[in-house]
């Protein structure tokens, strides 16, 4: 075997980084040719069953992650949803469910939990689920939750960023039907979580949903106000 043969055959495939190859010839011996027939194997199998394992791969570890940081996270998004009347957020299911939803977005699984990637995945979490409070409620329980807000830049932003974008994909996908009033305003669309969840991706990029969690700690949510009755103050007229 002449020196040349692994440059040459390492040039003409152009499929495994140079970086990789680098580290796979730092593992021991065994470790080696684990890799090797597992990648064997991979290989022959048809692309379906192929991106089948992958992903059950992903999902392993992904589950890995979450139960390492599951104390972590639900202690932290405790303190910021009990203030919104949820207390689910935090089961170990459903935080490997968000690593999932967050892996798809990003892209990448993290080498080391730093605490920058754990801020980030923790507002990303307690954005999704203020936003799905926000898709339940009724047009009239949304003016009230944004009109509550102290500061007028804060009412805009969540009325423009985040309510008006809700509204519409309600109204757009027929989700919602005219109230007596000739409006939607006092309706409330029955949405299933998964859906609810499509629909906020397909609505919302990361960053906004990452930018509502960073400021859900200082919303006010008066929840005996936001759900009352339709009609039960005079002061609810309709902002559209």
């Amino acid at each position: 075997m002449t020196q040349e043969f692994r440059h040459k055959r390492f040039d003409k495939g152009h499929v495994i980084p140079h970086s990789f190859l680098e580290e796979f010839r730092t593992k021991a011996p065994s470790t080696r040719r684990y890799l090797l027939n597992s990648l064997t194997l991979f290989a022959c199998i048809s692309p379906e069953q192929q991106h089948q394992a992958l992903n059950d791969l992903i999902q392993s570890e992904l589950v890995s992650l979450a139960e390492k940081t599951q104390n972590y996270l639900h202690d932290r998004i405790h303190t910021v949803l009990q203030h919104f009347g949820i207390d689910e957020a935090g089961e170990s299911k459903r935080i490997a469910e968000y690593y999932y939803r967050y892996y798809l977005l990003t892209g990448a699984i993290p080498e080391n939990l730093t605490t920058e990637y754990l801020t980030h995945l923790l507002n990303f979490i307690i954005g999704i689920e203020v936003i799905k409070i926000i898709f339940r409620m009724s047009f009239i329980e949304q003016q009230r939750f944004f009109e509550i807000q102290g500061r007028y830049a804060i009412q805009v932003m969540i009325f423009y960023r985040y309510i008006k974008p809700i509204r519409d994909k309600l109204i757009q996908e027929k989700l919602i039907s005219r109230d007596v009033s000739g409006s939607y305003y006092y309706t409330k669309a029955n949405l299933s979580e998964d859906k609810i969840l499509d629909y906020i991706f397909e609505v919302f990029k990361l960053e906004k949903i990452e930018t509502l969690g960073e400021l859900a700690k200082d919303l006010q949510f008066d929840r005996e106000y936001i759900y009352k009755p339709p009609h039960a103050d005079d002061r609810d007229v309709p902002v559209f």
